[in-house]
């Protein structure tokens, strides 16, 4: 095997693309990653530091499965590297009436046999004094849910899989892929490379990317928010819980504080097109009005003062749900993108079910990522 051939090429290295790396790695294959910006940047989809994990997951029960196996592979990424990257603080899902978020969470958990809690408001009240919660307000409880700090998830889960031979190639951005039944390769302005199979995770780009599929994907400017607190303490992750408050104004969701300083909000619905190769303007304050409105009227101890702010893309599919599977003409390329803005928590189970389908000829993903569902009738690959 020559210096630019390969067992496995992973064309990004964002999120999806660091844990393909590691499984791939993981599974002793020779890996590269091709990374068009440094591996932890600011132009994609995984800015703003946190990010919460649910087990019962409302929008599909058919994710539990895959969010329990995230969940083992984050814990095992720690004791690797012997760095703090989930904190499982609790999750609460709050439903102002006429929204289901809550209750669609309880189906999962259901449906999964999860723990959960169903509480009044004056029992979420009493639980949580720091958080107003109205008396015709749904309270879900997960136990189980928590963060990940992104940060030190991806630096884990890339720094592993280049100490299991993987080679990352950063600032080296593709120019043009192909694949036939001899392997794929990718070609930069360096060289051009061969693997046996390709992962194209390419987060806001893969549209163009992957332009001969034509997939409805939609790239969204999102904000986020650090809200100044009066206590921390109170906010705390041993008093506080990661929460979801679905209601008129938006699916608003956040966490604990952990800087000292402000917690964390931001709005699930929304956004605003762009698109990945516009450099993103900065967040204004006029943006985060219905994010500083749920915050002052549930926490008491939140002010509407703005201490930081941030912006992060969203890739969205048409249903919010993802894609992870075969490209529909070559059964070599695995497919890993739109990730709706809900992808992150999974990230190690998808990077393990993308390496298994490009390594395993009669893998198959679940329904829910299938590509077929994005694909017009005249795309679909007729085996």
């Amino acid at each position: 095997m020559n210096a630019n051939s390969f067992d496995a090429i992973v064309l990004g290295g964002g999120t999806m693309g660091s844990a393909a790396a590691w499984a791939l790695s993981r599974g002793g294959k020779k890996t590269l990653v091709l990374e068009q910006f440094g591996h932890i940047h600011e132009r994609g989809s995984h800015g703003g530091k946190t990010r919460i994990l649910r087990h019962a997951y409302a929008e599909s029960p058919a994710y539990v499965p895959l969010v329990q196996r995230a969940d083992e592979l984050w814990r095992d990424l720690e004791r690797e590297t012997g760095n703090c990257i989930f904190i499982r603080c609790g999750g609460l899902e709050m439903a102002a009436p006429g929204h289901s978020h809550a209750r669609d969470a309880m189906q999962s958990a259901i449906e999964h046999g999860l723990a959960f809690e169903w509480l009044t408001g004056a029992e979420g009240r009493a639980r949580w004094p720091m958080i107003r919660i109205p008396d015709d307000w749904d309270l879900f409880v997960d136990p189980q849910a928590g963060f990940v700090l992104t940060e030190p998830a991806l630096q884990g889960m890339m720094g592993m899989a280049v100490r299991l031979g993987a080679v990352l190639h950063e600032h080296e951005p593709a120019l043009e892929w192909g694949a036939s039944d001899d392997g794929a390769w990718v070609r930069t302005e360096t060289a051009t490379y061969r693997a046996a199979t390709l992962i194209i995770a390419a987060g806001a780009w893969a549209a163009s990317v992957l332009s001969e599929l034509d997939l409805p994907l939609q790239v969204r400017r999102k904000t986020l928010w650090w809200l100044a607190v009066d206590d921390p303490d109170l906010y705390a992750p041993e008093r506080f819980p990661v929460f979801i408050a679905d209601s008129d104004l938006g699916q608003i969701y956040g966490f604990p504080v952990i800087n000292g300083l402000s917690l964390k909000i931001a709005d699930h619905t929304g956004g605003q097109v762009t698109s990945a190769d516009l450099i993103q303007p900065p967040a204004v304050d006029k943006e985060s009005l219905n994010v500083r409105s749920l915050a002052t009227s549930l926490f008491p101890g939140v002010t509407d003062r703005i201490v930081d702010r941030s912006v992060c893309l969203y890739t969205m599919t048409p249903d919010a749900h993802f894609v992870v599977d075969r490209h529909p003409s070559h059964g070599n390329v695995v497919v890993a993108c739109g990730f709706s803005g809900h992808g992150f928590k999974f990230a190690p189970a998808i990077g393990e079910l993308a390496a298994r389908l490009a390594d395993n000829p009669t893998e198959q993903t679940p329904p829910i990522l299938s590509i077929d569902r994005l694909l017009p009738l005249d795309r679909l690959d007729p085996r």
